[in-house]
């Protein structure tokens, strides 16, 4: 069994993970049709309406905006559990006699946890894709609004199997995931220091370019952001193993 297996059966059979998970997707399925519901009972206000919004603008988009505030104690929980549980059972000195290497050791736990991470989504993607096939939207749209929520779950992974690879409890790393996060959260909230018609706090924030992309168009600057920030995240954890395994 390699680690992206061991990774996978640590969490899939973890009894909280199926409960968190099926919590989840209760939840998901109740505000996404909810949402269908309010939508669906406010089209006789829209009727005569010029700037009426679609089912993109009044379902897709704020379902898809709810998940990324759900998604956060998701991953503050999985990706904060990834290193930092190693510190039992001796698990630093498995992982670094290993005989893969950094990166690979880096590369498969990320994986096995985006994976794990998916699951979480993939009942409001699945609905979401059967909206847009019964209301016959734009597919292409639909893709690029899930394609940012994908994005956006896949750099904040990254940021958390840093921060996991940095504190030696599990119980710290999910809370510190979760403080991070949230200040992240609440730099795309920041209405100070605008220059040129644009608040270079908010650029730092994941949410900001999560909102770009999500704006249905394909913003190459926040696709870069996203990509980049994802591959700079991995790289300083695998520095980390590298520390890791010349001082256990």
């Amino acid at each position: 069994m390699n680690l992206f297996q061991s990774e996978l059966k640590y969490y899939l059979r973890s009894p909280i993970i199926w409960v968190i998970m099926s919590l989840t997707a209760f939840l998901s399925g109740w505000s996404f049709l909810m949402s269908v519901d309010i939508f669906t009972a406010m089209q006789i206000k829209f009727v005569g309406m010029s700037d009426a919004p679609t089912l993109l603008q009044g379902i897709v988009t704020p379902v898809i905006t709810a998940q990324t505030k759900v998604q956060l104690l998701i991953i503050a929980i999985i990706g904060g559990l990834s290193f930092a549980r190693l510190n039992t059972n001796n698990g630093w000195s498995m992982i670094v006699s290993n005989q893969l290497n950094e990166w690979e050791i880096v590369r498969q736990k990320y994986l096995a946890n985006l994976v794990v991470v998916f699951l979480f989504v993939l009942p409001v993607v699945l609905s979401i894709m059967v909206l847009a096939y019964v209301a016959n939207l734009d597919f292409l749209v639909i893709i690029v609004v899930i394609m940012s929520l994908l994005l956006f779950i896949m750099w904040m992974l990254a940021i958390a199997l840093l921060l996991s690879c940095l504190v030696d409890n599990s119980g710290f790393a999910i809370l510190l995931c979760i403080v991070v996060f949230i200040f992240l959260w609440l730099l795309s909230q920041s209405t100070t220091n605008v220059e040129w018609g644009k608040n270079w706090i908010q650029v730092i924030s994941p949410f900001y370019h999560f909102k770009q992309i999500n704006n249905e168009v394909i913003n190459m600057a926040s696709i870069f952001f996203f990509v980049c920030g994802t591959f700079l995240s991995l790289s300083l954890t695998r520095l980390r193993l590298l520390h890791k395994r010349y001082t256990i």
